[in-house]
């Protein structure tokens, strides 16, 4: 919590530095650049579903510090993001199947998470639709168009067994499973920002992800039949997905804003190919789906040049 405070500070600290000088050298009155931070307190949802297994990650919670920037020069828009944080909860839960429709279980374990964590990657370009208000407090409509890289990774220590004939149990001190998680995502979508009153104003944005490819590297740190770089290899390229924030920005003075609301991230994959790699070869099977949700509130700051 001491990194994200001092990232937030950072950045209010060099916009109220830069302050002087822009004001003697404002940008062109059809030119804005905005630069800002935000905490993102989320929770997170992972599953990776093949023919004869699944692995849920539940409750892997994060707290993630965003740098962010917006560039308008007339009415064509550059949106960047880039944000990430530490995990240090949450489960999994790893299940095993004798069949490919997952109504034969033979083996369940628990284990719980640490050592893990997740950055982003954001970059969308887009034009203004609609732009109404004041230079200080802005109203406006952006279409947008993008791309996002998102990378989470899991690390599993411990099993608590159902069955322990099949899987034994072995304590927290075990590491058991590292999972690296990449999805690379086109995104669509637009924002608004609408004025209120003294200074006060709404903003929301929406995403849809019409195409996006996933990439899933397991490795079984006790499976002596498996290699161990990575163990698994499952790809999906297709499926879809929604992103969505909306929050209230409030202007304290000049071009600095606090902002505090709420975002939701959601993308599933289509089915694709799980590559089982053991040291007598690589075997392929079905990738059933990939899928990743994280949410919460967030708050921010920002000063508009």
């Amino acid at each position: 919590m001491r990194r994200v405070m001092a990232t937030m500070w950072l950045l209010l600290g060099l916009a109220v530095t830069a302050t002087p000088a822009w004001a003697q050298n404002p940008l062109p009155q059809d030119m804005s650049l905005t630069i800002g931070g935000r905490v993102w307190i989320t929770t997170g949802y992972s599953t990776n579903s093949t023919a004869f297994s699944e692995l849920r990650w539940r409750g892997v919670d994060s707290i993630v510090p965003e740098v962010n920037a917006d560039f308008v020069w007339k009415r064509f828009v550059l949106l960047g993001a880039i944000g990430g944080g530490a995990i240090k909860e949450g489960v999994l839960i790893d299940e095993d199947f004798t069949d490919r429709d997952h109504n034969n279980r033979f083996s369940r374990t628990r284990s719980d998470t640490d050592d893990t964590g997740l950055v982003y990657v954001n970059l969308d370009a887009g034009y203004r639709l609609a732009r109404w208000g004041s230079r200080e407090d802005p109203g406006f409509v952006d279409g947008l168009v993008g791309f996002q890289y998102w990378h989470e990774r899991y690390v599993a220590f411990g099993v608590t067994s159902a069955f322990p004939d099949v899987v034994p149990t072995l304590p927290s001190s075990e590491k058991v499973i590292t999972q690296d998680w990449n999805w690379y995502s086109f995104r669509l979508g637009a924002r608004t920002q609408i004025p209120i009153a003294g200074g006060l104003s709404a903003k929301a944005r929406a995403y849809v992800i019409p195409w996006s490819k996933s990439v899933v590297e397991d490795t079984h740190h006790k499976r002596t039949d498996l290699l161990q770089n990575p163990s698994f290899h499952d790809e999906a390229n297709g499926g879809v997905g929604v992103q969505l924030d909306a929050a209230l920005t409030y202007r304290i003075w000049r071009g600095l804003s606090a902002e505090a609301g709420f975002q939701y991230w959601w993308v599933k994959s289509g089915e694709g190919t799980s590559t089982v790699r053991t040291p007598s070869g690589e075997f392929d099977g079905r990738l059933l789906e990939n899928k990743t949700e994280r949410y919460g509130p967030y708050v921010g700051v920002q000063y508009r040049f």
